[in-house]
């Protein structure tokens, strides 16, 4: 599918300001669009394609993420990469409706309001105007319910992580001295401007399938796929709506077998996925550059541990969810 004009789709957005009119317009094309598109192909699109708890995600769902993550990602839309991504997008919508389940039990929840303005952000780091962006989308043949529901989603998780989980973070000076030490007291005096993708494996079970996930992304990252959009899509990371970007760290702050292949890279290159104690993590190295110790900033590596501990959390708990849920994938 040509991706000249068409819209660049970060998939967990800023929230901006926008009008009533935008959502109303999303839904009375997102019923319009499903509708002929289940009868142009067949009711086979409103057939499951997995259940979670009881809640139905249908082929539809799956097909239009399909098509969004492509776009999204930058990837080549051919019926061997849709084949590819579709088990990973189906992952990524059966963890939303986690997500949003156990939001629903917390009572947590995000207006409309506030999807709205992420959604007039997005057109406006396109250049475009709401109704101008949802044209390129339905160009793309994709429902722009599909990114109204992501964009739900994934502000929704945040905040049950942001009011259920962040109390519990804390991050003290000897911890942040800790780390100055190592950088200060090693052998390597460079920074790094890094972006990772971060999958996590729930269980030993799934370990093999999520490693073959993480070598098919370093795979279409290589071949060419923009990196930052992938993270977006596929990353499970707090830094996936910065497109995976950790900004600059110094030689020594991320973790051991993190630093250890970072040292290694060249800027440009994309790691093969690397173990770490939650999954499979992929760095991209951007650029380097000569650190100092006034280069060395407590605060960022304060907010950089915070940050850390904080996915972790989140991810154990979407572990959780995954454990006890009842999933039934249907394709």
């Amino acid at each position: 599918m040509p991706t000249e004009g068409l819209p660049k789709l970060p998939s967990r957005p800023p929230i901006a300001r926008a009008a009533l009119a935008l959502s109303m317009l999303l839904l009375c094309l997102a019923l319009a669009g499903g509708k002929a598109l289940a009868q142009s192909q067949g009711n086979d699109t409103l057939r499951p394609a997995a259940v979670v708890n009881d809640e139905l995600i249908s082929v539809l769902d799956l097909v239009m993420r399909t098509r969004l993550a492509i776009l999204g990602s930058g990837v080549q839309d051919t019926p061997e990469i849709r084949r590819r991504i579709a088990r990973q997008v189906l992952l990524r919508l059966i963890d939303e409706r986690l997500q949003m389940q156990e939001a629903a039990r917390l009572s947590i929840a995000v207006t409309d309001d506030q999807v709205n303005q992420a959604l007039e952000q997005i057109a406006s780091q396109n250049n475009m105007g709401g109704q101008q962006f949802l044209q390129a989308l339905r160009n793309a043949n994709i429902l722009p319910s599909a990114l109204l529901d992501q964009i739900r989603a994934e502000l929704t998780w945040q905040n049950v992580v942001q009011t259920s989980l962040r109390r519990d973070v804390e991050i003290r000076p000897q911890e942040v001295d800790a780390v100055v030490e190592r950088i200060l007291g090693g052998s390597d005096h460079r920074q790094y401007r890094v972006a990772e993708i971060v999958l996590t494996v729930p269980d030993a079970q799934q370990e093999e399938e999520v490693w073959q996930n993480a070598l098919r992304l370093v795979q279409e990252a290589r071949d060419g796929a923009n990196f930052s959009g992938l993270a977006r899509q596929f990353s499970e990371s707090g830094t996936a709506n910065l497109g995976g970007d950790l900004g600059w760290v110094s030689g020594g702050q991320l973790q051991e077998e993190l630093n250890e292949i970072l040292t290694e890279m060249s800027p440009g290159q994309i790691s093969d996925p690397i173990r770490t104690l939650t999954g499979f993590t992929i760095l991209l190295l951007r650029d380097t550059r000569d650190a100092t110790e006034e280069s060395i900033d407590r605060e960022k590596i304060e907010q950089s541990l915070a940050q850390e501990r904080l996915s972790q959390l989140a991810q154990r708990r979407l572990q959780e969810l995954r454990r006890s849920a009842s999933i039934d994938i249907r394709v």
